[in-house]
């Protein structure tokens, strides 16, 4: 297996889950198509999945994003979540992450409510007298159905290739590629059984504390490929109805079907108002249809064989 691609819905209640630059005492939503649908940045979402994961394993996390240590054989964090790391007199080093997501866009147009927080503290003034200071400040809030992608370089994770170059100067040119760092199959499948885990438990986005909500899949379509691409990232389209665009699932499971992928399918009652027609069709695909922990638990039972 080269790929591992994902694309799922979630539903969030009434929440902010990432906001933009804001004016004065407003906390703004991130919003698309001219403002009548909120999303989630692939860098919110990036950092969210980091985080579910760090909790689980903090010992496997050795550095921040800010400070990366570079070391991809042992720290997860500069493995898949890639890093920048500059060095003095020589230049830096970079790591392109073996996962890459879209943003996670809201498939409704949906009202904006605004939420009135107030914000209450004592200030120390001159000779230590002390007043109150209260601030008011407003952040916008929505509910919708948010529809993400991500598609897992499999075979990336953990391994570091060098070019090997002949010649000098404008004669210099590539003649192959060493393994520099393999950290192997079985350290590899950890990983990336930790990912999916992640993605099972995504959470800890904008304003957590005051309004919870998950981003964790509801419905999601997983399939393994060996080609690695990033095509049918569309397959769960919805229309203003809460409907899955039937005609671009099918499109997208033709096409895993074509090329002989492995395609599982977790699916939440209650999310979608087109259940049966999109029951019907992946039937006819022989995709059965299950609970998300039991596709979660089947991929991760298939990777370790």
């Amino acid at each position: 297996m080269k790929c591992l691609s994902l694309v799922w819905l979630a539903k969030a209640d009434l929440s902010n889950l990432n906001s933009g630059q804001g004016s004065g005492n407003l906390t703004e939503l991130k919003t698309y198509d001219y403002g009548q649908k909120p999303y989630v940045s692939g860098q919110a979402i990036r950092t969210a999945l980091f985080e579910t994961m760090t909790r689980t394993y903090p010992e496997k996390f050795i550095c921040t994003p800010e400070r990366p240590c570079s070391d991809v054989k042992n720290c997860w964090g500069c493995d898949l979540r890639g890093f920048l790391a500059t060095k003095e007199d020589v230049g830096s080093d970079r790591r392109w992450s073996p996962l890459k997501v879209t943003p996670g866009l809201g498939q409704i147009t949906a009202d904006i409510t605004s939420d009135l927080l107030t914000r209450h503290s004592v200030i120390d003034k001159e000779g230590n007298k002390k007043s109150k200071d209260n601030r008011i400040a407003h952040v916008q809030m929505t509910e919708n159905i948010y529809k993400f992608g991500m598609v897992v370089d499999v075979d990336n994770i953990g391994k570091i290739k060098v070019p090997v170059t002949e010649g000098k100067g404008k004669e210099e040119r590539v003649v192959g590629w060493n393994t520099h760092i393999d950290i192997g199959e079985k350290e590899r499948q950890e990983r990336l059984k930790a990912v999916l885990d992640g993605i099972y438990n995504l959470a800890g986005f904008a304003k957590q504390a005051r309004a919870a909500a998950s981003l964790a899949p509801d419905i999601l379509l997983i399939s393994l490929q060996d080609t690695y691409n990033q095509r049918g990232l569309k397959a769960l389209e919805l229309d203003e109805n809460k409907k899955v665009n039937l005609e671009l699932l099918e499109y997208s499971l033709a096409q895993h079907s074509d090329e002989g992928n492995k395609v599982f399918f977790g699916f939440t009652p209650g999310i979608v108002k087109n259940e049966e027609e999109v029951k019907s069709l992946l039937i006819k695909y022989a995709v059965e249809v299950r609970r998300v922990s039991q596709v979660m638990d089947k991929v991760k039972e298939i990777l370790g064989k």
